[in-house]
């Protein structure tokens, strides 16, 4: 059951309706900007290419969006590994709202989590700061994180056998994703074909959690909640990102094979 103080307006509801406001806002300002052939197009987007869940325009979106806060970090003299522990902090902390049912407080501590996951990266390349123990301690805090929120949609879907399963199997597509890629790079051979990367990922949980917990603030249910739209997403995680983990391993082996 959800702590009174969890499922509070103030803490569940409207820290979300800020949220949403303002991502509708700058997106509508950063389409008009494009129609206007003032958008940008960066270095980064173009070598990491979009897809079908995640497409280039949403990419550049989101680099545009939180690139003041990218400044604002930089001129404060914010460490990288400082942003990377926040990270994790707001996942763990999300996970934690999940298993307790409390899917409000959960969308806007993982949107949160998830700006703060890309601006440790761009906070580091603007200060000069960027090196492999910083990419180490980003990729285990992103893994630490994923495992904590994927448990905590495990646990509140206990009592549901198909929606626990879900989410085991969607946090190991996630694992998988990340580590057949490694794997191979550790042996020469860069797989990174595939859906349901970190990014995509996270956008899917925070659209799905955010609207749900929105939904079910506007017309509450009686007793156990579904949260249909978080179901779907688990799902869809689940079967691609290990239709991605499985393409990655058997990429890297057949290149292996042919060495």
């Amino acid at each position: 059951m959800t702590p009174g103080w969890l499922a509070s307006p103030a803490v569940a509801v409207v820290p979300l309706l800020v949220l949403v406001a303002l991502f509708a806002g700058g997106m509508a300002i950063f389409a008009v900007r494009t129609a206007l052939g003032r958008g940008p197009r960066t270095d980064r987007v173009e070598r990491q290419g979009g897809t079908v869940v995640l497409g280039k325009w949403i990419m550049e979106f989101g680099l545009w969006m939180w690139r003041p806060a990218e400044r604002a970090a930089v001129r404060l003299g914010i460490h990288p590994d400082a942003i990377s522990w926040s990270s994790l902090l707001l996942q763990l902390a999300a996970g934690l709202a999940l298993a307790l049912g409390a899917f409000g407080a959960a969308g806007w501590m993982l949107t949160l989590g998830a700006i703060c996951d890309a601006l440790d990266g761009a906070v580091a390349r603007a200060r000069n700061m960027a090196s492999p123990s910083g990419e180490l301690l980003d990729a285990a805090v992103d893994r630490w994180g994923e495992t904590a929120v994927f448990l905590g949609y495990a646990w509140y879907y206990r009592g549901l056998w198909w929606g626990f399963l879900l989410s085991g199997a969607a946090l190991a597509g996630a694992f998988m994703v990340s580590y057949a890629r490694a794997k191979g790079e550790a042996a020469g051979v860069d797989a990174k074909m595939g859906l349901m990367q970190r990014h995509e990922r996270a956008v899917l949980l925070i659209l799905s959690t955010v609207g749900s917990a929105l939904w079910d603030a506007a017309r509450p249910a009686a007793g156990f909640a579904l949260h249909a739209p978080v179901l779907v997403a688990l799902a869809a995680i689940a079967l691609l990102a290990n239709r991605t983990g499985w393409q990655r391993t058997a990429f890297a082996r057949r290149e292996l094979e042919r060495r």
